[in-house]
């Protein structure tokens, strides 16, 4: 399954892409994949392996490029990235080293706490927010800084989010969690907006790989973490796994939050589910939402966020 706005990409195509960047035609595809981008592993016909990504094009993805290559450059486990994104019309072609194996974690809180350390260096070793201005506004579903009190676009469904406001619960814990992470001034740091299990590969206990550095985003720390928590363990992360992966950021990180800080994280973390559940919705599967509605009083709580309804 891809989202509405995946392109529909034919080998004629790829052929055409590989041999303008490789001077070398596709011989074979070893794997088509990819939910809002078509990703294929190709053979070329001079035997290299590589990964071609396309999707819809943005400005933001040449910063996403350039903290990848800062990443593989420094040794974090990841694919090699050849060269940034080049523009074919309205689409974004991009090219990796084919790095395959691994598998992600199930969940749990062993999962939670060894992806909890892994994006606490990811964050460390990342470049200074401030050399990235595309990388703002945010990507995605993080987007609660935009104006006003409404949903902002979905990426992946085209009807608009606004248009649903049943179950109520959703409306109201949105708008009190978004009230929260707007009143934060905690600096930007770089990080990964998409902090699901499936995007980080290992291979006999260790880290092999981090994958879809398309979702790269400048946000504060705590809401990076926060939001990651939430949702590594396939967009469903228990209130224990959720505490687990925030312990094991903050250990690793080496800081001490204050009450603050653990506040934007619950928020930023219930913000995203409840896009999701909203989103869900809208599709007519409620699976989200009713998962969600046995946790969001104690999310809300830890939050910081006191309420009546």
């Amino acid at each position: 399954m891809g989202s509405q706005q995946r392109p529909v990409v034919s080998k004629e195509n790829l052929s055409e892409w590989c041999e303008v960047h490789f001077e070398s035609p596709v011989c074979d595809i070893i794997f088509e994949s990819g939910y809002s981008s078509a990703v294929f592993g190709i053979i070329l016909g001079n035997n290299r392996r590589i990964v071609v990504k396309v999707r819809p094009w943005h400005e933001r993805l040449v910063s996403c490029w350039r903290v990848h290559r800062h990443m593989w450059e420094a040794g974090f486990a990841c694919p090699e990235p050849l060269g940034p994104p080049e523009k074919h019309d309205s689409l974004a072609i991009s090219f990796e080293h084919y790095l395959p194996g691994g598998v992600p974690l199930s969940c749990g809180l062993e999962a939670a706490e060894k992806l909890g350390g892994v994006l606490a260096g990811l964050v460390k070793l990342a470049p200074p927010s401030a050399a990235f201005p595309q990388l703002s506004p945010a990507w995605g579903f993080l987007r609660w800084d935009d104006q006003g009190d409404s949903w902002p676009s979905a990426t992946d469904i085209v009807k608009d989010l606004n248009t649903q406001h049943d179950p109520q619960w959703i409306e109201r814990s949105a708008g009190l969690a978004r009230a929260v992470i707007r009143g934060s001034r905690l600096p930007p740091v770089i990080g990964h907006g998409d902090w699901w299990s499936n995007n980080i590969r290992w291979e006999s206990g260790h880290l092999l790989a981090v994958d879809d550095w398309d979702s790269i985003v400048s946000l504060s720390e705590p809401a990076i973490a926060g939001v990651a928590a939430a949702l590594f363990s396939f967009g469903q992360s228990t209130i224990e796994e959720s505490a687990r992966f925030l312990d094991a950021y903050i250990t690793a990180s080496g800081q001490h939050w204050n009450t603050h800080e653990y506040q934007i994280a619950w928020a930023a973390g219930l913000w995203a589910r409840l896009f999701d559940a909203r989103k869900e919705s809208i599709r007519g599967v409620f699976q989200c939402a009713t998962q969600l509605e046995g946790e969001v009083e104690e999310r809300l709580s830890r939050a910081g966020i006191e309420h009546s309804w």
